[in-house]
């Protein structure tokens, strides 16, 4: 791990962490870690406050269902995006735990798991562990593109008229307030008009055709890859976080060392094989300044694409880092495999033997 990172594990993990409050000389600057949080979070939902939330059914990890739609007009609902693995979501669950017990039924809550490096089992034993009786959710991406995931904690309110009214990452007064406030406010007296949440697209799979694509690196020329021609090569497409070695060695060590795994593999193979390769950053705690920190205290050779929107993990049908998708000359899908995957180590094989 470069030098630039190690220290980041002398830090108090309070707040998810940004690459790009790190120098080039390797110490950390004087940050407010959790104020970015809010930034990002905020930033987020700006465009959203007051716009209809999306009508969609949410599945418990005990196998209830909650209709959003049939919420909305009666009560406020209080989304917290969340992960195992986040140390302030971690810091933040007894107060959640807690706010679900004040507000009782006045507030529809929902735990949204975000599914990255966590599963049923993770999520159960946390619970367990913590003491939760919220309702629980693992997220499988949709959610996240739903309600602009960025960090994590994430906390979303809509209120009772079913709009956005809320967006934030912090545990604090204008939270509690912005509960306070959807909470009191009278049910809606007129039919709303809430957008129906498309049905779930499981993207890309193995044996499916990719037409011709393109991708916009964050500090190079736009690629395209054109498919069934003679010249079309093998295209591998790595869907990556940059914080993903350092913040999850101590956490989830098994995806941290996945994580370098993936790099360093890339890089030799991009010297001595004849494909195409693209790495695809989550916008999930990132932007374009974490990555170009990313490319430079690691040495990434390959190109970056920033999905700023979500689009591209949404059209490869990708919730989990890393993932590699793999496109045939032909354009077919011929490898597909991730972290959560049993079939990860013997995807890796197959690439280190590419030619």
């Amino acid at each position: 791990m470069p030098t630039q990172f190690k220290g980041l594990m002398k830090i108090p993990l309070v707040a998810f962490l940004s690459l790009s409050a790190f120098s080039q000389s390797g110490y950390a600057e004087e940050v407010d870690y959790s104020a970015e949080g809010e930034r990002r979070a905020k930033i987020a939902g700006e465009s959203l406050i007051g716009a209809p939330a999306p009508k969609i059914r949410i599945k418990d990890i005990d196998g209830e269902t909650i209709d959003l739609a049939q919420v909305y007009g009666e009560k406020p609902v209080y989304l917290k995006f969340w992960a195992t693995w986040c140390a302030p979501c971690r810091e933040q669950m007894q107060g959640f735990e807690e706010i679900f017990q004040k507000y009782g039924d006045k507030i529809q809550v929902v735990a949204i798991n975000t599914g990255i490096s966590d599963n049923q089992q993770s999520v159960t034993a946390f619970r367990e562990k913590a003491g939760l009786t919220m309702p629980i959710t693992i997220d499988d991406g949709e959610l996240a593109r739903a309600f602009q995931l960025r960090v994590t904690p994430q906390h979303v309110l809509i209120d009772k008229k079913g709009e956005f009214a809320y967006f934030g990452h912090k545990d604090d007064q204008e939270l509690h307030q912005a509960l306070d406030r959807v909470v009191a406010e009278k049910s809606a007296e007129k039919p709303l008009n809430n957008p129906v949440l498309t049905a779930k697209d499981n993207g890309y799979q193995v044996g499916d055709i990719v037409p011709n694509v393109s991708f916009s690196p964050i500090d190079a020329q736009p690629l395209s890859f054109k498919f069934n021609t003679p010249d079309s090569k093998k295209v591998a497409v790595v869907f990556f976080a940059p914080w993903c070695e350092w913040y999850l060695e101590k956490t989830e060590p098994k995806t941290s060392k996945a994580c370098t795994q993936v790099r360093e593999l890339l890089e030799s193979q991009s010297k001595q094989s004849d494909v195409q390769w693209v790495t695809v950053s989550t916008n999930l705690w990132s932007s374009p300044a974490d990555l170009k920190d990313y490319r430079a205290n690691y040495g990434a050779s390959m190109p970056i694409v920033f999905d700023e929107d979500g689009k591209l993990f949404k059209q490869f049908g990708v919730n989990q880092v890393p993932t590699i998708a793999v496109i045939e000359p032909d354009g077919i899908v011929s490898l597909k495999s991730s972290i959560q995957d049993d079939d990860f180590d013997a995807a890796l094989k197959t690439i280190a033997n590419f030619k």
